[in-house]
């Protein structure tokens, strides 16, 4: 019941190619099938929901958690050996019935830390917070309801965090605009695009993404089309939030491309689906 993933880096990619094939993902928020794992997301509550309802929902949906795992400490507590669940104003509470088994989570770590949201074996639902902890349901629609209230937390630093990260990248697409002899893409670079690619038909999608962003990071902006097809698997994967900035920095490197009107209208099916 308890199988965890570890992302060293949250990234995904589509077909490595030079030509932009946007209808291809036309099913963007299916569920997300690799192996034994369903990946699925959270959607944004609406702005009316303020921190009273949301604290609401997260009691409501934790009254049928059925096991949380403490990655930090590596402890497991189990439903039935939980005395009382709080969800007090700043953090969450698990009384458990014998005290050394008691957990805590405030909220700001919740909000600061990554969510991953999923299903394992078509069974078991995770709400998973990397290097904090898992909390396992094992009604999708109790784990859905949690995924939900923290994501609404979180929205307000995640929209914050993407306008620094754009904000730090204007200068390079301003410079790369700017160029009048573009640079190319280097042997090493089409190596790992092609390896990436090889790795994303075989539904390997997270490791082709590792590949695909180790091939950025040789140089930033030789294929620009490479931030729309990161984009496009970070929606496949329905990893939204890095969709909708990844396409915004293809955008800022070639406003002008001719695929510029159908990526913008891919960033408004994206917002749509997360609720902005």
């Amino acid at each position: 019941m308890r199988p965890f993933i570890h992302f060293k880096c949250l990234a995904l990619i589509v077909t490595f190619c030079f030509l932009n094939t946007y209808h291809t993902f036309s099913q963007d928020g299916f569920p997300y099938s690799e192996g034994e794992y369903i990946y699925r997301y959270p959607k944004y509550a609406g702005v009316n929901n303020n921190s009273e309802n949301l604290n609401k929902s997260v009691k409501q949906a934790l009254d049928h958690v059925a096991q949380i795992y403490d990655l930090k400490n590596k402890k497991e507590l189990n439903f039935k050996d939980i005395k009382e669940i709080l969800v007090l104003e700043n953090k969450i509470e698990f009384d458990a019935k014998s005290k050394k088994n008691s957990l805590s989570y405030s909220f700001s770590r919740l909000i600061d830390s990554t969510m991953i949201f999923y299903t394992y074996q078509n069974s078991w639902h995770y709400v998973y917070f990397p290097s904090l902890a898992n909390f396992v349901f094992s009604d999708i629609n109790k784990a859905q309801l949690f995924a939900d209230a923290i994501y609404t937390m979180q929205y307000p630093l995640i929209d914050k965090r993407r306008d620094s990260i754009l904000n730090i990248f204007i200068p390079v697409a301003d410079s790369f605009r700017a160029l009048k002899q573009k640079p190319t893409v280097t042997e090493e670079q089409r190596k790992l695009f092609i390896q990436a690619d090889n790795l994303n038909k075989q539904n390997k999608v997270f490791d082709a993404i590792r590949m695909y962003l180790k091939a950025i990071e040789l140089e930033k902006t030789s294929f620009p089309s490479a931030y729309a097809n990161l984009a496009l698997l970070y929606a496949k994967c329905n990893f939204f939030d890095y969709a909708i900035l990844y396409m915004k920095k293809y955008l800022l490197l070639v406003p002008n491309a001719e695929d510029a009107r159908a990526a913008r209208d891919r960033l408004y099916v994206w917002e749509g689906l997360i609720g902005k």
